[in-house]
């Protein structure tokens, strides 16, 4: 038993590597299969390339237009006039979609070169920042096209290109309602853009795509492409490592500034806040001796005055003891104002009082 605790968890992370390794190559070697395929159908003879535009479409077949479509017309005459293109007894096995760049949106983004091994992760994360649209309800390609600017070593620049899923949903339905089918979606990105070939999820609005019959150049292909994702994946992880090494070390006196900073202006707010607190609970001394100075009337004298949280003890000499308490009372500035003792008449006349009061809180 002690032999199996010891290698289980050994055994356990090779095979959750292996298994990590196996789904990322299978998904790889099929992606790459399906685009290999599609592309290869395109460039057969008898293919054609609709471009479908907002109004017009227009058909080509390599790249010679043969045909142009006005869907504002009825559908009958549309259905028609795509009858005399393309025949029903000729019917193209590759129909290729192609989305010209005024239904495509399209954005160059920057990212930090070390961020190139998790494009597929970061653009789908971005899609909601640069376009009006969440990426599960758009499907886009992305690809890299250099340094902004031509110069630079720390940044790549990334065009990305979506177009709404509805969009091609509506296409398939039209194209389905005159017995087409397309093999493949693209999107034109620009006038000088390479085209940008879309998952085969893309096609789902077509009905399940006919799997194109099996070539020799097909077949080599599909194993040039599996040996390179065989080979790719070790190499992959390890610059993926080395890739976030960088940035971790890059990143790493930044954070360390930014909490240094964080640390200090939450202790410079804390010894404010105190400063405040203290302030609040103790009123000024000068406004209070400001306050009796104005409400005493004139003969009045103080001897003392102390003053504790907002409680006031005042002593002193004034021709009239209760015309001191009045004052007060009138002033609206104290409250709960009463003799803490008994008065007495000094031998010059003048009346001997002590008394207490709460200052009142300041009106906002």
């Amino acid at each position: 038993m002690t032999i199996a605790a010891h290698h289980w968890p050994k055994v356990t992370r090779a095979r959750a590597w292996a298994g990590r390794a196996l789904a990322w190559w299978l998904g790889e070697l099929a992606a790459a299969g399906a685009d290999a395929a599609r592309w290869l159908g395109a460039g057969e003879r008898g293919a054609i390339t609709l471009e479908a535009g907002e109004r017009y479409w227009i058909l080509r077949q390599r790249q010679r237009a043969i045909g142009q479509l006005d869907r504002h017309s009825h559908p009958d005459d549309v259905r028609r006039a795509l009858e005399a293109l393309i025949p029903a007894g000729s019917r193209p096995r590759t129909l290729i979609v192609a989305i010209p760049p005024e239904r495509v949106l399209s954005r160059t983004v920057s990212f930090p070169a070390g961020a190139r091994a998790e494009l597929d992760r970061i653009v789908e994360f971005e899609i909601a920042r640069h376009f009006p649209f969440p990426a599960s309800r758009v499907f886009y390609r992305y690809r890299v096209i250099g340094r902004p600017g031509g110069t630079g070593a720390s940044e790549i620049a990334v065009q990305i290109a979506a177009v709404p899923r509805d969009l091609i949903a509506s296409i398939h339905d039209e194209l389905a309602a005159f017995g087409l089918r397309a093999s493949g979606v693209a999107l034109i990105a620009g006038d000088d853009a390479e085209p940008l070939l879309l998952p085969s999820e893309a096609l789902s609005g077509a009905g399940p795509a006919a799997p194109p019959a099996a070539r020799p150049a097909l077949v080599v292909a599909v194993a040039v492409l599996a040996v390179m994702a065989v080979a790719a994946w070790p190499l992959a992880q390890h610059f993926r490592l080395a890739s976030l090494d960088r940035e971790l070390a890059t990143l790493k006196p930044e954070a360390e500034a930014v909490l240094q900073r964080r640390v200090q202006a939450q202790n410079a707010a804390e010894r404010a806040a105190a400063v405040l607190r203290l302030k609040a609970t103790r009123p000024p001394l000068v406004a209070l001796v400001d306050t009796l100075s104005r409400e005493l009337p004139d003969g009045s004298w103080l001897l003392s005055l102390s003053v504790s949280g907002n409680e006031l003890v005042i002593d002193g000499l004034s021709p009239s003891a209760a015309t001191i308490a009045l004052a007060l009372e009138h002033g609206g500035s104290f409250t709960k104002i009463e003799f803490r003792s008994p008065i007495s008449r000094e031998p010059n006349g003048l009346e001997h009082f002590r008394l207490g009061a709460t200052i009142a809180e300041a009106k906002p």
